[in-house]
């Protein structure tokens, strides 16, 4: 199906212009590319004679023919982007967005058709069935969403020359839009409401990224100053607190020699009665629980210096969330967190390099919804701190040496370790995949590790970054960095 895709977007150039016509496209595809995985993983179960779409009563007919609905579907995507292309062509670009969600209209009822023929017949569970099939939907409903909604924000944004202007140390500024907040915390918003159980929690959830996503994009288009920002981002941290969220204990991985298992944070409560109602201010819980968020906020943010690294870090993090929850059984957690993978999927080809949209105040939200997510999930904090131990590291260091060279350790610069190894010669896509894999083999040993054994993959982690940092400053013209120069 791959090559068949190839040469169709060969064959209709004009598609690739108008994201919204595009996209109804690549979501047709998506659909029946699901619905073709999951007839070719239950094939040999299925027994020889099936019905199809159109028999009726006792007709039956060999199960081969059970792959002509998604061929037929594929066929009908072709014919329709061929008539998109040719009122492309003509300019009549609203005519071009009927036959796409049509494509997918028609996609979506013969790839249900598919599966509910499929499931007639007994078929043996698959591995983690019952917790990965429930998240697939709402994982493609958010990659497409995403798509949709990047390409939107990314056309709207250049139509109305909602660029980043120059501002601080950044002099000069590409012209592209840093307005990735909005998209994703739409997507994920949306998704959530239509497929989440509604509670407190999740309320809270979308109050508090709304607010950082309202000041981001605020941000991106008017540069607001750190305290602003940062102001936001408590009051952000403050609503989750108040929506019930907390860290009230954090696993002690020295439980085997010194204290007990659990380091206990709900001990200091302060009853607080407001217009009637009394609340429950557990000093240390709550306030760790915002110093948490808040961190972690700033560490993504500070992680998003090439095209599309923050955005594949937040996919393998959330993934990461998703085993987690499947481990300590929190569903509704494993559901958000396909979400969000689905909604940065969705983002993620407009924003790898050369991006046609910067992740801009996105990256803040980004690290918001991983830290409350990694509440949410059981991991704390060990988890998520052995996840992303390379962009923490790196952040602590780049605070030690703005402020030892007596600049503010807020005030952007090219002194990140992938700054770092774009000057010691590896290209930017290689730094961006070279990342990846690191954040992933963590993620593989956060999810496998317990106790000590984690705590010392972080010291040894610290160590490495440590060593790996001295080495680059080792590299010729690398002392002599240049604090003013811009980035993304």
């Amino acid at each position: 199906m791959v090559p068949k895709l190839k040469n169709l977007l060969k064959a209709t150039p004009h598609l690739a212009k108008f994201p919204l016509v595009f996209s109804g496209f690549l979501a047709s595809f998506s659909v029946i590319a699901v619905a073709t995985f999951t007839l070719l993983l239950s094939f040999s179960s299925l027994p020889t004679q099936v019905p199809l779409l159109f028999t009726t009563g006792e007709a039956l007919t060999h199960k081969i023919f059970l792959f002509t609905i998604p061929l037929l579907s594929l066929l009908f995507i072709i014919g329709n982007a061929l008539a998109s292309e040719t009122f492309l062509k003509r300019g009549e670009q609203a005519a071009a967005i009927f036959p796409a969600f049509l494509s997918l209209f028609v996609s979506i009822i013969l790839a249900t058709s598919l599966v509910q023929i499929i499931k007639i017949f007994p078929i043996p569970p698959l591995l983690l069935e019952k917790d990965i099939f429930p998240l697939l939907l709402p994982l493609g409903g958010a990659a497409g969403l995403g798509f949709a909604l990047t390409a939107l924000a990314s056309w709207l944004a250049r139509k109305w020359k909602l660029f980043d202007e120059p501002h601080g140390p950044y002099p000069q500024v590409r012209s592209i839009p840093r307005l990735g907040a909005l998209p994703i915390f739409l997507t994920f918003a949306i998704i959530a409401l239509l497929f989440a159980e509604p509670s407190k929690h999740l309320t809270a959830l979308l109050i508090g990224g709304a607010l950082i996503t309202a000041i981001q994009v605020i941000d991106d288009i008017r540069p607001l100053s750190p305290a602003v920002q940062g102001a936001g981002h408590i009051l952000a941290a403050l609503i989750v607190v108040a929506g019930g969220v907390g860290i009230d204990f954090i696993g002690n991985p020295l439980s085997n020699w010194v204290g007990p298992d659990y380091i206990r944070l709900d001990v200091w409560e302060i009853p607080l009665n407001i217009s009637g109602v009394t609340y429950h201010f557990t000093v240390l819980a709550d306030l760790f629980t915002i110093a948490w968020i808040f961190a972690l906020v700033n560490v993504v943010d500070w992680l998003d210096g090439l095209d599309g690294l923050a955005a594949g870090v937040g996919i393998i993090a959330g993934a990461t969330i998703i085993a987690i929850s499947i481990l300590f059984n929190t569903p509704p957690t494993a559901l958000l967190g396909a979400i969000l993978i689905g909604a940065l999927i969705g983002f993620l080809p407009l924003n790898f390099f050369p991006a046609k949209i910067y992740l801009g105040g996105g990256a803040f939200l980004l690290g918001y919804l991983l830290a409350v997510l990694s509440i949410f999930s059981g991991a704390k904090t060990g988890t998520a701190l052995l996840v992303l131990t390379i962009p923490i590291i790196d952040a602590f260091y780049v605070i030690y040496r703005r402020i030892r060279a007596g600049k503010s350790p807020f005030i952007g610069d090219k002194t990140h370790l992938h700054h770092r190894l774009l000057e010691a010669g590896l290209t930017h896509p290689q730094i961006v995949f070279l990342e990846w894999i690191i954040v992933a083999a963590l993620a593989v040993a956060a999810v496998v590790l317990k106790g000590y054994s984690k705590l010392a993959a972080i010291g040894l982690v610290f160590v490495g970054a440590l060593l790996t940092n001295k080495l680059l400053l080792k590299k010729p013209g690398l002392r002599a960095q240049k604090l003013s120069e811009p980035s993304n």
